[in-house]
């Protein structure tokens, strides 16, 4: 069994008779992978050799852009374009017209450049939250070797007026994020600092009262890296060996053990329970029994 099992409620979450299938691989550096709901693609990023790839389950994989300056992370916003995270350029991009154009959106900070945005999701108001490590500097095969203009690794929020705000400052090396269903707290992993944070998420965005919720521990290869929540409460995140499963009260249920370093991972099929995981070189899925929040949030606003 692919499966490291700490608790015996792993399997209301994961089947032990699930298997990893792997669907793309003989690539770089895989990461980002984002599901769309309505058309029934998958769209992941190759860093290292700077493209992004469509996957169908009928005509397998094809790429979607090419050069992506090194793109990570993506996700949709609530209008279903896609938002990239690009290492190479410092930038957050947005893919217009089916991919057709490509706009940055956000570049600088307090007239800085933004060091390599990381990973990325949107609300359900409009409002983009990314991460802002340096991998994407000091990684000859992630990005472009150079030093950094801002004096720290921050998460900002960038809100849908085209304003950008730092909203926490004080993290090593911010990667993954995720949002919980209600939208009321945030959850922010830390590569360096081996953890899970939770801040609560006010109705304008600010964020209070950062407190660590839980430490990725384990063995093997890989460092807390891509986080999604679920209906049900569960956090996932990348780690040491693969792919851990919090339940809500923060207890590690188990992990889903990987053969390639994990890097990120998505919900996606028909019915939003199979897990796409991105894993250094190649891309894999594990059917679980869990239920993904939206793929492409409803806008509140419009309401």
């Amino acid at each position: 069994m692919p499966f490291d099992i700490r608790s015996e409620t792993f399997t209301d979450a994961v089947p032990k008779t699930g298997k990893l299938e792997k669907i793309a691989g003989d690539l770089g550096f895989t990461e980002g992978p984002i599901w769309h709901p309505d058309d029934g693609y998958l769209i992941f990023s190759d860093i290292q050799e700077s493209h992004q790839y469509k996957w169908h389950p009928d005509s397998g994989s094809q790429v979607f852009r090419t050069p992506s300056n090194q793109s990570n992370g993506n996700c949709f916003d609530t209008e279903g374009r896609v938002i990239t995270c690009e290492h190479a350029s410092s930038h957050l991009v947005r893919h217009d017209h089916g991919g057709k154009r490509v706009t940055a959106i956000a570049t600088q900070y307090d007239g800085k450049e933004l060091n390599s945005p990381n990973d990325v999701i949107c609300d359900s108001k409009g409002r983009i939250w990314f991460t802002d490590p340096s991998f994407g500097r000091i990684r000859e095969d992630l990005g472009i070797l150079r030093e950094q203009d801002l004096p720290y690794q921050g998460v900002f929020r960038l809100d849908p007026d085209g304003t950008l705000t730092l909203v926490c400052d004080d993290f090593q090396q911010p990667n993954g994020l995720c949002l919980s269903a209600d939208e009321t707290r945030l959850f922010v992993n830390d590569s360096w600092g081996g953890h899970i944070r939770v801040f609560d998420v006010a109705e304008d965005g600010a964020l209070s009262d950062g407190r660590v919720w839980a430490d990725v521990t384990g063995e093997g290869d890989g460092v807390p890296d891509g986080m999604k929540c679920t209906t049900q409460g569960h956090i996932l995140c990348n780690g040491p060996g693969g792919v851990h499963v919090f339940d809500a009260s923060a207890n590690c249920l188990g992990v889903i053990l990987m053969p390639e370093k994990s890097t990120n991972f998505c919900f996606g099929g028909p019915q939003l329970r199979t897990l796409f995981i991105t894993a250094s070189t190649s891309v894999y899925r594990i059917e679980t029994r869990l239920t993904a929040l939206p793929m492409i949030p409803k806008d509140t606003a419009s309401q």
